[in-house]
């Protein structure tokens, strides 16, 4: 209550004096004038200081701290180490009990979270300082103090605008933004102005310059011996730029400079430095703090009391951390009695730092603290931490441009984390994008064990090491290991892709080993492996530069530049898709599993090439003995038709092996003597050749004489006694005729799947019926999967090659599809395959691995229109290579013209929406189609019976993937399409697109 009594008096007499001000200094100058005449001279004193607060501390703490507070009316408080709802509490609680606002600081660098528990850390400075784009350095300044005003923080002493030109200086390296004076001069104002933006006060420190030091002024005094025309040209350099940038706030350090004061006193209480060089020379007029006063650099040759007086005869305004207040106040009181300080000094300076409260602390006095944790971790914060780490990725070499790599059909990749027991997240990263053999090993390793890791590595062309065993301490040598050494000098011969997550001076003794490229990613943070990984094969360009030297082959600014090639990973902010829109997936994807459309699900979108959202739901089966993941693999159904027949068919057309106007018998003879002969390419494409839709080429096998009458009924009989759906009842009592299919191996069976076989010349009777098959007189569309098997057979027989060797040769190795294939029971790790269906009525198994479409089966699950088995991620690759215009990871598969031909909307067949293979959207809003309805008509993609759904959006550079399998255990479970699950979630994602940009899109006039 007395708090705000004050605090009503203070507002009072500051509109009493303010009537007619109208610029914000002068209000604030009013205010502190007001303020400043019901003070005493005690106050005064106490106003000067910060003293230091813990928020992990006992409540006896707390007590004794808010005693200290009020008896001394001190002006503020730097908190350190604690918990940000905690101090949020504590200030709340401090803030109501002083007479006078306090100004409440902490060192924030590069986040609350270097000193408060569970808080936010972005990169370290230098780690931004290699970052090109500095719109993201105010954007960090920004961040953080926002941050600082959620639990009421008025002050961040930050940025650090030291040069770190020394490698050994052991208290600056990664907290400066690098060595080149220009550079951190522009970054410091860019962070400096972000703080001011939202409303806090930035610190910049260590005047005149801290980086260049080999001594920690925590400990002792560090000494500066360059010459004036050395200071000026490094050290003060920045400070030049920040002063006539009119940042408002420096920091003072406790180190000597022999060259601007003789006398070997701390710069923070020099005269010589603070009022004659910073002040009158470089002319700056701002707030000007000391550096804690209990550093080792300051108190170790000076008392308390009598270090308070020298700082503020030598300019200093503020005094931070006093290593004993009561004496301090005592040394300034005696000071001001001895004529040594004259009370209208302190009464400046309380002025100053009133005005300085007016404008930072009186807008956000008491911190929200309610709910306060989410709004230290939104997701913009997370967008804005990860851009900076992927910006920061560095190439320094890069031998024959081996990054990013190239032809992975060619390469035999492995990976060793060294200094690590385990795999990490760069190397499960590396997995997305190639087949990649992962190692872990300590760091001490005898020669012995170097030579076995030699053999155990003889089989691969390409080596990627991580080296966990770098750091940031010059004290350890940053990490350095002969051991490592020795290990590359093993494996010389192979193309070795060193990446160092440390501070680069570490790197410097690794540069004559033979190494193909070196790559930095400054940090251990799983999102510097993540972006280092991408980098790696492509999936970021490579933009970093180096923030300080290395050696003179690797000096300050150096850095190779890449470019995106392949699909990177990136949160959905960075693309501009709302991630709070994108939620709602979540919610109906657990919807549909809750209903029991389907055991579980995958869901992957990818914007602008970059994987924004990949999630996976639910469990292999309905028995949740096997939860989903992101590397499971799905049966896809006929999404194989786009995916393995079309890729296929579109080369061959690249190539002017085939025309899509020609007959396909002139591709596949044995179609000559039928009536499909003069079916076009075109017409099967567009399931417009008058092809019947169904053919049941199971039930043929079966020998009707071993069964009492139908087969299919509509109700349940004595013999149809196995359900189906509502209306379909079958008796499985039946037998397979000789020759055609059995239950149990035979020699020459072809293994359909546990338990069923079939006889190789029943593949030549299924072919036969499917070439003899039928033509209707009208050729109407009629969605018909025949094509598809005729074009199979017809790529082969122009190819020479199986459908699936030519695919995999051609499009699936290079493009670095590794869980990919047909077959998938012999091809593909069976722990990630997850079961179609439980087939009731031909094989009566569960189907896992083997294909669920009947047809393909008999075909020996290669075929043309299923059969295909993949992962998301896999089939996310082929579809960005179509949305690239036919290249990806820097390589060429199709020509651009081939694609579109393929997936426009055909002209041939007015009332047909597909193109030739791909479908469409239904552009008659009053008809069912495959997409929600607010899709761009120039997409395209495909449909699968077993819950599969893969599109293609070239207008917004967006691809969709959707993967069930929704016919697990009964493929007549049709929930999935009843609840139209697949396109409600698309159009959830077009709701997420960023509306302002897709308007402007769209509304873009015509070339």
């Amino acid at each position: 209550m007395k708090f705000i009594l004050v605090l009503c008096l203070l507002v009072f007499l500051q509109e009493r004096n303010v009537q007619s001000a109208t610029l914000p200094e002068q209000k604030a100058e009013a205010w502190a004038d007001s303020v400043l005449q019901q003070m005493s001279l005690e106050e005064k004193i106490g106003q000067l200081f910060m003293i230091a607060a813990y928020s992990n501390q006992t409540e006896n703490y707390e007590n004794n701290l808010e005693q200290q507070l009020l008896k001394y009316q001190v002006g503020g408080i730097i908190f350190f180490q604690g918990d940000p709802v905690r101090q949020a509490n504590l200030i709340r609680r401090y803030q109501q009990k002083a007479k006078y606002p306090l100004m409440i600081g902490l060192d924030a660098e590069h986040g609350i979270g270097w000193r408060l528990k569970s808080a936010m850390e972005f990169p370290k400075m230098l780690i931004a300082g290699a970052v090109q784009n500095d719109s993201l350095i105010y954007a960090l300044g920004a961040a953080i103090a926002r941050h600082c005003r959620e639990t009421g923080v008025h002050v961040n002493f930050a940025p650090v605008a030291d040069i770190n030109s020394n490698p050994q200086n052991p208290v600056i390296g990664m907290r400066s933004f690098g060595e080149d004076p220009e550079q951190v001069a522009q970054k410091t104002i860019l962070y400096a102005k972000g703080s001011i933006s939202r409303g806090v006060l930035p610190v910049v420190k260590h005047f005149p310059g801290h980086g260049d030091t080999d001594t920690d002024s925590h400990h002792a005094l560090p000494i500066l011996p360059h010459s004036r025309q050395r200071l000026d040209s490094i050290e003060l350099y920045p400070y030049r730029a920040i002063i006539d940038a009119r940042l408002p706030a420096i920091m003072t350090s406790h180190l000597a400079v022999k060259t601007l004061d003789t006398t070997n006193i701390p710069a923070s209480l020099s005269p010589d430095v603070i009022q004659k060089v910073l002040k009158k020379e470089l002319g700056f007029q701002g707030l000007c703090f000391t550096d804690a006063l209990n550093m080792k650099g300051v108190s170790q040759n000076h008392t308390p009391g009598e270090i308070e007086v020298k700082a503020l005869l030598a300019g200093n305004d503020v005094l931070l951390f006093p290593e004993n207040l009561e004496k301090a106040i005592a040394g300034i009181k005696k000071a001001i009695t001895g004529n040594l300080l004259h009370e209208t000094l302190i009464n400046e300076k309380c002025r100053k730092i009133l005005t300085f409260k007016h404008r930072y602390v009186l807008p956000n006095l008491l911190p929200d603290n309610q709910n306060l944790q989410p709004r230290l971790h939104t997701p913009q914060d997370s967008a804005l931490q990860q851009q900076l780490y992927r910006e920061a990725i560095t190439l320094i070499k890069n031998e024959t441009s081996l990054i990013p790599l190239k032809r992975l059909d060619t390469l035999q990749i492995a990976s060793i984390h060294f200094g690590g027991k385990k795999i990490n997240t760069f190397q499960n990263y590396l997995s997305r994008y190639s087949k990649v053999t992962h190692f872990a090993t300590d760091k001490n390793l005898s020669d012995e064990e170097i030579r076995n890791w030699g053999n155990k590595l003889k089989n691969y062309n390409c080596i990627i090491i991580y080296n966990s065993a770098a750091n940031h301490s010059p004290a350890k040598n940053f990490g350095y290991s002969i051991t490592l050494s020795k290990l590359i000098r093993q494996l010389a011969g192979k193309k070795i892709i060193f990446c160092h997550p440390a501070i680069p001076y570490g790197l410097e003794k690794y540069t004559g080993l033979p190494v193909d490229a070196f790559l930095i990613s400054y940090d251990h943070h799983p999102c510097a492996q993540q972006f280092m990984a991408q980098a790696v094969f492509g999936g970021i360009s490579i933009r970093g530069k180096l923030p300080v030297s290395i050696s003179p082959e690797y000096p300050v600014k150096t850095g190779i530049r890449t470019f995106k090639s392949r699909l990177g990973y990136l949160p959905p902010e960075m693309t501009c898709l709302n991630h709070s829109v994108l939620y709602q997936i979540d919610s109906l994807c657990q919807l549909a599993i809750r209903q029991k459309a389907t055991p579980g699900c995958q869901v992957l979108i990818a914007k602008d090439g970059n994987v924004v959202y990949n999630k996976a739901f639910g469990y292999h089966t309905y028995r949740k003995e096997q939860a989903n993941t992101d590397k499971d693999i799905y049966d896809i159904a006929s999404v194989t038709k786009i995916t393995a027949t079309l890729p296929a068919l579109m080369k061959l057309y690249d190539e002017q092996q085939i025309r899509l106007d020609s007959p396909l018998s002139s591709y596949y003879p044995p179609l000559e003597d039928t009536d499909k002969k003069d079916l076009n390419l075109k017409e099967i494409l567009c399931h417009n050749a008058g092809l019947k839709t169904f053919l049941p080429l199971f039930s043929n096998a079966i020998d009707k004489n071993s069964i009492p009458g139908p087969l299919f009924t509509t109700c349940r009989t004595p013999y149809n006694t196995t359900r189906l759906n509502d209306r379909l009842y079958v008796n499985l009592n039946y037998k397979f005729r000789d020759s055609t299919i059995s239950h149990t191996p035979k020699e020459g069976y072809l293994c359909l799947a546990p338990g069923v076989y079939v006889f190789p010349s029943y593949q030549d009777t299924v072919l036969q019926t499917i070439l003899h098959s039928p033509l209707s007189e009208k050729k109407t569309y009629a969605y018909s999967d025949l094509g598809f098997i005729l074009l199979k057979f017809a790529i082969e027989n122009v190819t020479g090659e199986p459908l699936n060797s030519y695919c995999q040769k051609h499009f699936y190795s290079r493009l670095g599809m590794n869980n990919t294939g047909f077959r998938a029971a012999e091809t593909l790790d069976q722990s990630d395959v997850i079961p179609s269906c439980v087939d009731k009525l031909y094989r009566k198994t569960e189907l896992k691995g083997y294909v669920h479409d009947p047809t393909a089966a008999l075909l020996g699950g290669i075929a043309g229109h299923a059969g295909l088995f993949s992962t998301a991620e896999d089939l996310a690759k082929i579809l960005q290579m179509y949305l690239n215009q036919g290249t990806y990871g820097d390589e060429y598969y199709l020509a651009p013209e081939t694609l579109n031909t393929f997936t426009e909307k055909n002209t041939l067949f007015p009332q047909n929406r597909r193109s030739f293979g791909f479908d469409k959207p239904e552009p008659d809003s009053t008809k069912i189609g495959p997409t929600c309805h607010n899709i761009p008509l120039t997409s395209y993609g495909h449909t699968g019976f077993t819950g599969i759904m893969a599109w293609c959006d070239p207008d917004n550079n967006l691809l969709y993937l959707f993967l069930s399998n929704r016919t697990y255990p009964d493929e007549f479970n049709t929930k999935l399409s009843e609840e139209n699950i697949r396109t409600k979630i698309q159009e959830i994602i077009y709701q997420a697109l960023d509306l302002k940009k897709r308007t402007k899109e769209q509304s873009r006039p015509a070339a």
